[in-house]
C-alpha cells in the first residue's frame, strides 16, 4: 500500500477482507499518502485482520508529474 493515497489503500485493504486502521488504535486514515504499513504486504493475513496504515500528509504523488530528463538524442533532433 506504500505510495498510495489513503483512500485507495483503505479500499484495497477492505476488498481483501481486511480492516484498515491508523497507528496506535486510530481510525483508518482518510487523507495523505501511505508511507508504511503493518503487516507488510507479503506477510499474508487472515480475513478480518487489521492492517495498520501510516500516512504522511501533503501533496499526493500524482500531483507532481514526473518529467524525464531530456536525452542526448532528443537534444539533437531537428523539427520537421
Amino acid at each position: 500500500m506504500v505510495g498510495l493515497g489513503a483512500g485507495d489503500a483503505c479500499a484495497i485493504v477492505r476488498r481483501a477482507g481486511l480492516v484498515p486502521a491508523g497507528p496506535e488504535g486510530m481510525p483508518a486514515p482518510e487523507d495523505g499518502v501511505v508511507v508504511a504499513q503493518a503487516p507488510v504486504g507479503t506477510a499474508g493475513a487472515e480475513e478480518g485482520a487489521t492492517v495498520v496504515l501510516v500516512t504522511q500528509h501533503g501533496r499526493h504523488p500524482a500531483d507532481d508529474p514526473i518529467t524525464p530528463p531530456p536525452t542526448e538524442e532528443a537534444d539533437t533532433l531537428q523539427p520537421a
